[in-house]
């Protein structure tokens, strides 16, 4: 079986990349598409969209301690 990917890339800040591909993966979500979106920006604003504001804090305190983010 072949999955498809799709992958976003440019090393220039401010053009739209993370808003790209949150609504992107929200769209193909809708429409019972399995994604995987995966956020390797140090300042994880993608991950901070798919999650509340608690549990980004959480994530943060938690991995305050340990490298278990990839930065």
């Amino acid at each position: 079986m072949n999955v498809p990917a799709l992958t976003f890339f440019n090393n220039k800040g401010g053009v739209g990349k993370t808003s790209l591909v949150y609504h992107l993966a929200w769209m193909l979500s809708e429409l019972d598409r399995s994604v995987l979106a995966v956020d390797l920006d140090p300042q994880a604003n993608l991950t901070a969209a798919f999650l509340s504001e608690g549990d980004v804090e959480r994530l943060w305190e938690s991995s305050a301690d340990k490298a278990d983010t990839i930065a």
